[in-house]
């Protein structure tokens, strides 16, 4: 039975390979491209690159295939390009036998912008992997202070991973500041008051101790009565008054 199985199996592949071989190879030579059909994943997440981007990239560079000779249009060319764009990580391009022209692109997903003191100013996608460049605003937090690419890239990078993971964390914190020594402090959106996290490292212990005195603390005496709030400290939250 299983050797009935794979030979019906093999009957099909080969059938199916001489068939798209005899597709390809009498193609017109003369065939029009019909269009472009893009496939972006993560754009609807992200917003900052759209298929309309893309369109506009190989417009302007020449690339559109539209209307043109599909022998006369090079995937290779048009990976090219798009691959030197910084919002994406990979794209791959392929003609269809109905005469059509695809192209995937995956998008980089931004999640921290670094404004150094240096002046160095550039965005880390989730992967660690610099963007140098966005044309378009980003809803993300900013970090500042004395932050190095390396520093950035691996312990400034776990923390935004941990912040965007939560939703509370996620919604409040919009800056992170690096001190002198390479100490985190937080900027929340609601509150006028600094989060001191101290050393990188333990962000669920830390964190998990600031949102029981949201609920417990700050629920009852109001989130502006403090100026600092400490939780680098062992099982304790120490506030500073105003």
């Amino acid at each position: 039975m299983k050797k009935l199985l794979s030979t019906i199996v093999l009957i099909l592949l080969a059938g199916y390979i001489v068939f798209a071989t005899i597709a390809f190879c009498n193609k017109p030579a003369d065939q029009v491209c019909k269009g472009i059909r893009l496939e972006m994943r993560d754009s609807l997440k992200t917003g900052y690159m759209t298929t309309t981007d893309v369109v506009s990239l190989l417009k302007q560079k020449g690339l559109d295939p539209t209307g043109r000779l599909l022998d006369e249009v090079s995937c290779r060319a048009i990976e090219k390009v798009l691959d030197e764009v910084p919002l994406i990580a990979q794209s791959e391009c392929y003609k269809t036998i109905a005469g059509y022209v695809v192209v995937e692109v995956e998008c980089r997903r931004p999640i921290l912008r670094v404004i150094a003191n240096s002046g160095d100013n550039f965005y880390i996608d989730e992967q660690g992997e610099v963007i140098e460049h966005i044309a378009r605003p980003t809803y993300i937090p900013v970090a500042t202070g004395h932050v190095s690419r390396e520093f950035a890239q691996k312990e400034l990078l776990t923390l935004a991973q941990f912040l965007r993971a939560d939703d509370l964390w996620n919604a409040q914190i919009e800056q992170i500041y690096v001190t002198s020594n390479e100490e985190i402090e937080l900027i929340p959106r609601v509150g006028d008051h600094t989060i001191v996290l101290g050393h990188p490292g333990n962000y669920a212990y830390k964190l998990g101790k600031l949102r029981t005195f949201y609920e417990k603390g700050l629920s009852e005496v109001g989130w502006d009565r403090y100026s600092r709030i400490n939780i680098d400290y062992n099982n304790q939250v120490v506030g500073t008054k105003k």
